[in-house]
């Protein structure tokens, strides 16, 4: 009889292969289940990071074209009225309205071009989702102080140009006194009894300036006009000649800029006038700023301390010259849709800046 005798190092390996087994299905199934949980947080979180560094760049990009407008604004603001007249210069019927946008008056007398204009809710804006919304318009004013090293020009006479009586030309005191002024400066022509903004049509030599009624802006009247259709360049022939000076003073070089939205929302400054060495047609100057912008909002503090949206109502021009400090509400709209809301994010920054300039004619 054959006796097997089962060793024990053949039962340890039988029992080691028996607990040698692969993963179940259940198994295999929880695994993947796991891992596709992981991978999808990790995923999501990715997303959400890539969502938010897109957002990050586009608003990057729309807030430093804003911030360099809101800077342009606030740097014109102070230097609005500096080195100009605290009241305002004379300028034709109806110019603010024809050159800036405001509403014309009724009044049917000249104007006051002040140191501050405000349009409020003039123009309007295919980005803005608020049907019928308008967007504002300001513009500035203020003294050219490099011009002819800080000096101003002295005056002694106004006559009409020989062979045009309808222009007007200036002499002024010296032989060199108009060697730094060129066609098409803006000039605040101040006399004893009245400050008239006018622009050079030509500039004879250096001691005459002709300023005739055919600049781009609309400024000069006729020098053989009668009434308020006539040019405040001639002097007075008689007491009873109300639309004239005594004296011809001094002549200062100006600037003029407006800053607005056109309806494509792109947010320009405008300077008129000033462009030397360019032909009539390119005295108007239009610079964009920031593109995408869909409101453009002003609010005005008086200087008794009353904040409105128009300084002009129930006074007129006069009530430019209370401004004394300017609160700025830009809004743009990002290029691209976000992701999450499906629609362009707008943003919004607010500024404030004091007009410290406009109660003075220093300068």
């Amino acid at each position: 009889m054959k006796v097997f005798i089962k060793s024990k190092k053949s039962d340890r390996s039988q029992s080691r292969n028996a607990f040698q087994k692969g993963f179940s299905l259940i198994e295999l199934l929880i695994a993947m289940v796991i891992f596709l949980i992981v991978t999808g947080a990790i995923y999501g979180l990715m997303e959400v990071g890539r969502i938010d560094r897109n957002r990050a760049s586009r608003r990057s990009d729309v807030l430093k074209n804003a911030r360099v407008a809101i800077h342009l604004i606030g740097r014109d603001v102070l230097n609005a009225g500096w080195g100009y007249h605290r009241i305002g210069a004379v300028v034709p019927d109806n110019f603010n309205s024809n050159l800036l946008g405001v509403p014309p008056d009724v009044d049917g007398q000249r104007d006051l071009l002040t140191s501050m204009v405000a349009g409020d809710n003039i123009y309007t804006n295919t980005l803005n989702p608020t049907p019928g919304a308008r967007t504002d318009m300001v513009a500035f004013v203020y003294r050219d102080v490099d011009f002819n090293g800080g000096n101003v020009i002295d005056l002694q006479g106004a006559a009409a140009v020989p062979g045009d009586a309808t222009a007007a030309r200036l002499t002024t005191k010296t032989a060199i006194g108009a060697a730094a002024a060129q066609p098409y400066d803006l000039f605040l022509i101040e006399s004893d009894s009245s400050q008239v903004a006018v622009m050079a049509t030509a500039v004879n030599g250096a001691d005459t300036m002709d300023f005739a009624p055919i600049d781009p802006l609309g400024l000069n009247q006729p020098f053989n006009g009668a009434g308020v259709n006539g040019s405040l360049l001639r002097q007075c022939i008689s007491s009873a000649d109300t639309f004239c000076t005594n004296y011809l003073a001094t002549a200062k070089r100006i600037f003029l800029v407006s800053y607005k939205v056109q309806p494509n929302g792109t947010l320009v400054r405008t300077i008129y006038g000033n462009n030397r060495g360019a032909a009539s047609a390119a005295q108007i100057r239009v610079l964009p700023l920031a593109y995408n912008v869909s409101d453009l909002q002003i609010r005005y503090v008086l200087d008794d301390g009353t904040l409105t949206s128009n300084p002009s109502v129930g006074v007129g021009w006069q009530g430019f010259n209370r401004i004394r400090q300017i609160n700025i509400t830009l809004t743009v709209m990002a290029s691209e849709n976000d992701e999450k809301t499906g629609k362009p994010e707008a943003i919004t920054l607010n500024a404030t800046f004091s007009t410290r300039n406009m109660e003075y004619d220093a300068g």
